[in-house]
Order: structure tokens, then sequence, then C-alpha cells
């Protein structure tokens, strides 16, 4: 009759209790329905359904007094506030089952009689979910706390990041800023630089241009060694009607060249004593020029034998204005003007012989050209 569960004594003293009352081969069971005779048990009061005593929980089982015996209530009929352990389903007695492989039925029960309705099922199934439930939340509300707080941690770690590239940002946009003011003080300054350089250049090339204004440049005529440069200019003097004396030159030589590779002959610079005389005898040659156009001024007219060529004279110009007027017969010849020409030092340009003349001052003014 004794048996050593977790119930000790307690569990003797209500199996004793209960075979008085009652035979527990005639019991109807609500727990595991194993009719042990060594087991102890308690029978409900209210729906007089037996107990094993290792099937209930702790809660249940009051050994203080007497009464607490006799007015047992089951788990399903007791109406009490859930306790924590309330909850906690009956349990089966493994130990009985190890110990007794088969069941003996009831003997007033019926074969296939269930020891618990389905309403009482579905209340312990909800309880039991509800217990799931309860943890499945907990465990998700940790794991989400979890992610979350690794979210904002790593949410901090790019808003920091973002707070220092915004920082950067400003840095390099202020020094942008800065360099674009910077840039436009230089470019205003070198526009200011550029102005005073042409307007330096401008007045270079004037000063170089009238220190040139007695000069004639008479251009493409042979070199010799043994030449006499002052019987070629007289000999031209002859030919063109405009007799020259010594008196009247200042002073007359061959310029290098800027190009030592180029097959031209040095060019003569002749320095007249007054712009007068300069002026007449560049007027004589054109006029020579124009009254025989198949035999324009040439080597056998200065006096020179050999093999005839041609021969320019011109007003003796500076190297910006030498440039120009190169430029400016190259623009001729793309697009088709008819007259390049210098006078007093200045350039002029005209495509037909009734269209207005062009003064050419500078480089641009031949990009501009129709």
């Amino acid at each position: 009759m004794e048996r050593n569960n977790n119930k000790g004594g307690v569990g003797e003293r209500m199996a004793s209790t209960s075979y008085k009352t009652q035979n527990p081969m005639e019991l109807t069971w609500g727990c595991c329905t194993m009719d042990l005779d060594d087991s102890a048990f308690l029978q409900c009061a209210k729906c007089k359904h037996a107990y094993h005593t290792a099937c209930l929980p702790g809660t249940y089982i009051d050994p203080a007094t007497s009464d607490g015996l006799m007015n047992f209530l089951c788990p399903l009929c007791d109406k009490r506030k859930p306790g924590k352990n309330d909850n906690t389903p009956i349990r089966f007695n493994s130990n009985a089952i190890m110990t007794r492989s088969t069941k003996r039925q009831a003997l007033n029960s019926p074969p296939n009689e269930k020891p618990i309705t389905n309403s009482e099922m579905q209340e312990i199934i909800k309880s039991m979910l509800m217990e799931v439930q309860v943890s499945m939340r907990n465990m998700i509300t940790s794991t989400l706390n979890e992610e979350f707080k690794t979210f904002t941690d790593e949410l901090k770690e790019v808003k920091e990041s973002m707070n220092f590239m915004n920082i950067k940002y400003e840095e390099v946009r202020k020094e942008q800023a800065e360099t674009k003011e910077r840039m436009k003080l230089l470019k205003s300054e070198s526009d200011i630089a550029k102005a005073k350089l042409k307007d330096l250049e401008s007045r270079v090339n004037y000063l170089e241009q009238n220190a040139r204004a007695n000069n004639l440049e008479i251009q493409c005529v042979p070199e010799k060694k043994d030449e006499n440069l002052l019987n070629i200019i007289e000999e031209l003097g002859k030919t063109i009607n405009c007799k020259v004396t010594t008196e009247q030159l200042a002073y007359f030589t061959r310029t290098p060249k800027l190009n030592k590779d180029n097959d031209r002959p040095k060019s003569i610079i002749v320095q007249f004593i007054t712009p007068k005389k300069k002026d007449a005898f560049l007027a004589a040659a054109i006029s020579f020029n124009k009254a025989n156009p198949n035999n324009k001024l040439n080597s056998s007219h200065a006096g020179i034998p050999g093999k005839m060529t041609a021969i320019f004279v011109t007003e003796h110009l500076s190297m910006s204005n030498k440039a120009l007027h190169a430029a400016a017969r190259r623009a001729a010849k793309e697009k088709n003007y008819k007259y390049v020409w210098i006078r007093n030092s200045r350039i002029f340009m005209r495509k037909t012989d009734n269209s207005p003349y062009l003064i050419i001052k500078s480089m641009e003014a031949l990009q501009n050209l129709d």
C-alpha cells in the first residue's frame, strides 16, 4: 500500500481517506485512468472524478487541514483565481505506467468513455496555447529588442558618419566658394593685366613704327659679296624717276633674317632724311609698277647682272605690323580679297574694286572677315 512519490506523507493520508469512501475499481478517473491499487488518489467533491496525487499539481493539495482533503476540487472544477502554476497541465503518472503496462477498466465506466469533455480539453489547450503565445511573444520581443538595439547602434554610427561628412562637405563647399571668388578676382586681374599688356604692346608697336617713319624696305635684291648698296639705291631712283643723293640718305644696310633657313636675300633698309623724300620714292616705285605691268621693278633695274628677279619697295614695318601684314595676305587668299596694301604704316584690304576698304589693326579683325 505504501508508495514512495513526490507527495510523501500527504499522499498516504489522502489515499487512506479515499479508500474508505469508495472502491478504486468503481471510480471514474479524470487524470491517467490507471487504476493502480497501490496509488494514492483524491476524488473531486463536485464532478466525482478521481485523480492520482502524483498526477495533480502541488497547489491543489493542502495538507494542513482535513477539510482541504474532503472538499477537494479538481483543476477543471476549481473556480479559484489561477496562480503561477495553476495552468500547469495534469501530470500523468509515468511511474505507474512503467510499473504496470496494462490498464484495468473501471467497473461502472463505459468502454469508450472520455474522462475529459471537449470543452474542458479546449480550455486546457487554450491555456497551453496562451502559455506558448506568451513565451513566443517574450522570445520575439527579446529578439526584436536585440535586433532593434543593433539597428539603433548602426543607425547612430551612420548618423555620426553623415554628420562628419556633412561637416566636411560644408568645409569643402566653403573652400570651393572661396576658391571661386579668388578665381573671379584672378580672372578680373588677368583681364586687366591683358588689357594693360595689349595697350603696352600697342604703344611699343607705335613707338617702333614711328621710329621707322623715314624708312623704306627694299626686298628680294640679290646679294653679292662686293655689292655697293648706294649704287643699287641710286640706280633704282633713276629707274623710277626719283633721283636720290647721298645727302638725302641717313643710312642704308641689309637687315638680318629672322629665319636663317629662308632662301630669300636679306632686305635693304633705307632711311631718308625726311619723311617727304621717303614718301616720294615709294610713290614713284608704285607708279612705275602700274605703268609697266609687264616689266615691274626687278634686279636689272638696280644694275645687277644675271637672272632677273622681282624687287619690292615697301614701308619698313615693325615686327608686329609685319606679322599682321603676312596674316592679312594669307586671309586675302583664303577669303578671296583682291587687294592688300600698306599706307602710312597701316594695313588695308579690299575685296573688290567697288567694295569699301578695311583697315586691319589686329588679328581679331582678320578672324571677323566675311
